[in-house]
């Protein structure tokens, strides 16, 4: 940890990755709020034949460059380039996926830093929401990743996956809306993340 904390190269990434993890939910919930209504109806473009679409619930969706897939249970709350939110009545979570390029160089990093670099940005993170009760190294298609439970201060119940494929960061985030554990639907959701490699330009 010392070696890559010590480079300058480093010093940038993880502030590029904290700022992954903070930003986008914030602007998104001021955004947001006032519009979930309009929002269920959005028209949407289908990865399948770039046919607009309308937003139905419990759907599959795809990234802008259909670089990976996800399943969004609930409906969705806020659909932006970068970032996708949903919420579940069901269960009570919201759920996120967002993602941001880093430096070019981020991709020629050995997956043991990769690890390093997710364990500092997203620990910075997590540890100031609450206590972190899980952290375990997760793995998607080949390409180093963390995954984080954490016990918020509130009560809340969050689960945290972060992965860099070829120099792009992914984070996935279920948060139940009140105080309470996460259910099947969230393991539903990170178990359906698929990435595409070869379309991360």
């Amino acid at each position: 940890m010392k070696a890559l904390k010590s480079t300058a190269f480093a010093t940038l990434l993880v502030p590029a990755i904290v700022t992954l993890f903070c930003t986008p939910k914030a602007q998104a919930k001021n955004r947001c709020e006032t519009e979930i209504n309009q929002i269920k109806s959005t028209l949407l473009v289908s990865a399948n034949n770039n046919q607009l679409t309308k937003n139905q619930l419990d759907q599959y969706w795809w990234g802008p460059n259909q670089d990976f897939k996800i399943w969004m249970p609930g409906f969705v709350i806020c659909n932006e380039p970068r970032l996708l939110m949903s919420a579940s009545n069901t269960s009570e979570t919201v759920y996120m996926i967002t993602h941001k390029d880093l430096p070019i160089e981020t991709r020629y990093l050995p997956s043991r830093q990769i690890r390093e670099l997710l364990q500092t940005s997203m620990r910075e993170v997590m540890i100031s929401r609450g206590k972190i009760v899980r952290s375990r190294n997760i793995e998607i298609r080949g390409y180093a990743g963390l995954e984080l439970l954490v016990q918020h201060a509130d009560g809340k119940t969050g689960q945290y996956q972060g992965v860099i494929v070829k120099g792009r960061a992914y984070l996935m985030e279920a948060l139940t809306i009140t105080e309470g554990e996460l259910t099947t639907e969230a393991v539903n959701f990170f178990d359906s993340f698929q990435v595409y490699p070869e379309r991360v330009r």
